[in-house]
């Protein structure tokens, strides 16, 4: 029986190049899709998120929430996931209306402080009686130190009137003849006396005290009445209360420089503006 001839074995040459072990092997005819880029959406969503939490805190809340649009809107145009970006848009916006009222409701409540404030501390000067025309168009550059206003002027705020009626500058003998116990005046010092009119226009009580009058020297130095502990002459000015339209007239002391080179500085309650009024 004639002997068959081996078979043999098919080879089949490898398709391209090898691959390492455990590669995935791309099928033919299929094409791997990239990501999706999202991460200007996802950036819109965090920043809309947090500009509806801060949208009642006013300019905050815009600025945050434009951001969030701009993001949003960048978002959408590049075709990124649209919940998210979508989402974050409107939560932007939203932030946005809200913190915009939120600004001008704050900006009226601010405008509102600041005028009353204003009336509050602001000062005006009405001219002494019988004052000739001159005297009255230097009232509205007065009350500086360099211009202070004339004895008699009636200085006013939004709750006092004060009127600084006469300045003693010599008064040793009226401060000595107050009290017994009043000090003498030191060496190169004087008393001088102050004699002042105030009244009331706020709308609950007030007390003269309210209305601080000092003596300010020519070299810049400020006298209060409580450095020297002295008496001035009746009537003495700052006790009682006043309602509405009540007045008080009385005198206040000071311990001044021998010089008597000053002038008085007058301000019209706690938190009225300062003026000065000449001492003759």
């Amino acid at each position: 029986m004639p002997e068959q001839a081996p078979q043999q074995q098919a080879s089949y040459a490898p398709q391209g190049a090898p691959t390492a072990p455990g590669a995935p092997v791309a099928q033919p005819g299929y094409i791997t899709a990239a990501p999706a880029a999202k991460g200007l959406a996802i950036a819109a969503l965090i920043v809309g998120i947090v500009a509806f939490l801060t949208g009642l805190v006013p300019v905050l809340g815009l600025i945050i929430g434009f951001v969030g649009l701009l993001l949003g809107i960048l978002a959408l145009v590049k075709r990124q996931p649209k919940s998210l970006a979508l989402t974050g848009t409107i939560l932007s916006g939203i932030a946005v209306i809200v913190s915009l009222i939120a600004t001008l409701i704050a900006g009226a409540f601010t405008a509102a402080v600041v005028e009353t404030v204003e009336e509050g501390t602001s000062v005006t000067a009405e001219a002494p009686t019988g004052s000739d025309s001159a005297t009255e168009e230097t009232l509205a550059d007065g009350g500086t130190r360099e211009n202070p206003f004339p004895l008699g002027t009636v200085i006013s705020s939004s709750d006092w009137d004060a009127v600084i009626n006469s300045v003693n500058l010599s008064a040793n003998d009226a401060v000595a003849a107050a009290n017994t116990f009043n000090d003498p005046a030191p060496e190169g010092q004087q008393y001088a006396v102050v004699n002042v009119t105030v009244t009331y226009k706020g709308a609950d009580t007030g007390i003269p005290s309210f209305v601080q009058i000092d003596y300010v020297t020519a070299t810049g130095e400020v006298i209060s009445t409580w450095d020297s502990f002295v008496i001035a002459p009746e009537p003495s000015f700052g006790g009682g209360e006043l309602y509405a339209g009540g007045t008080s007239t009385g005198n206040l002391a000071f311990l001044i420089p021998s010089s008597a080179d000053g002038i008085l500085r007058v301000t019209p309650g706690m938190f009225a503006d300062d003026v000065f009024v000449a001492t003759s």
